[in-house]
């Protein structure tokens, strides 16, 4: 009990500096190179707190744990924009974003309601269906993508994500509960959390676009990397057989809340602490 909770702050300490470092030299990198703080938030910021994600998948496929996959998948999702977006939301009146990043909120509502078609209907996504997603995931590269990397602070991101994701683990064992709920609640929790931190990190530095950039790139790496990543290792993957409705419902709901509250530019406190609340109540939901 003590190693894991020492191991949980030690690995929470280093991942709150690792963000820090990330988020300060991502906004170097976009005055440096005039790139919009959208694309960097999606295409640097998101793809170094995904880490832990993919991280997670990897364990739990050499596991042969697929139901954690697909609940790490939804349930990130979910926290990302529930829990993520909440606090994003929570200190601001009105987004303010650039009318270029129009077409990368629209690829995000494609994405998310392709994906949602993948697992509201029983679809077996083996190779034919992941060398879509992957053609699919390459024009949204080629599309929007100009990308400097930061690479010290996303490997430190990727070990202490993983180790805290491990020690939290061990502290919540004693839960007896299907793999899924475990993806979606722990697991996808404990892998947001980069989200959290580096979005209130950007919140401070008063650069929400590059908060908004890391929850959108975020889940797109989500659906993009976790499902190709699974079809790889195992084969295929059947999200259909392995999420219940409700999880399949909340994340298409999420997704369209979402891009209708960054399109619209709304926030402020209400909208904040009615994410938030979602969130805890959906997570609570899943353990009674």
């Amino acid at each position: 009990m003590i190693e894991s909770l020492l191991g949980v702050l030690i690995s929470l300490a280093l991942l709150i500096w690792s963000c820090d470092f990330a988020i300060k030299n991502s906004i170097l990198i976009s005055h440096v190179y005039k790139i919009r703080p959208i694309l960097v938030g999606i295409f640097i910021i998101a793809i170094g707190t995904s880490l832990p994600e993919f991280a997670a998948t990897f364990q739990a496929l050499k596991l042969n744990s697929i139901g954690i996959v697909a609940g790490n998948l939804v349930g990130s999702n979910i926290a990302n924009i529930l829990l993520v977006g909440g606090i994003m939301l929570y200190p601001i009146t009105r987004l303010v974003t650039d009318k270029r990043d129009k077409s990368t909120f629209l690829f995000f509502l494609i994405f998310s309601i392709i994906f949602f078609i993948f697992i509201i209907f029983n679809f077996n996504i083996g190779y034919m269906y992941g060398a879509l997603l992957f053609g699919l995931l390459c024009f949204f590269i080629y599309f929007e993508l100009k990308k400097p990397i930061v690479i010290i602070a996303f490997i430190a991101l990727f070990f202490s994500s993983k180790y805290f994701i491990v020690y939290a683990k061990d502290l919540t064992s004693i839960f007896g509960v299907a793999e899924t709920t475990i993806g979606i609640t722990i697991v996808a929790f404990g892998t947001s959390l980069p989200e959290v931190i580096a979005t209130i990190l950007s919140i401070v530095k008063k650069q929400n676009n590059l908060a908004i950039g890391n929850i959108l790139g975020s889940n797109i790496a989500n659906i993009f990397g976790i499902t190709i990543i699974a079809v790889l290792i195992n084969g295929s993957i059947n999200f259909y057989e392995l999420l219940s409705q409700i999880d399949k419902w909340l994340f298409l709901v999420t997704s369209l809340l979402f891009f209708i509250i960054i399109s619209l530019k709304l926030a402020g406190k209400l909208i904040s602490l009615g994410f938030i609340l979602a969130y805890m109540i959906y997570f609570v939901f899943l353990y009674l």
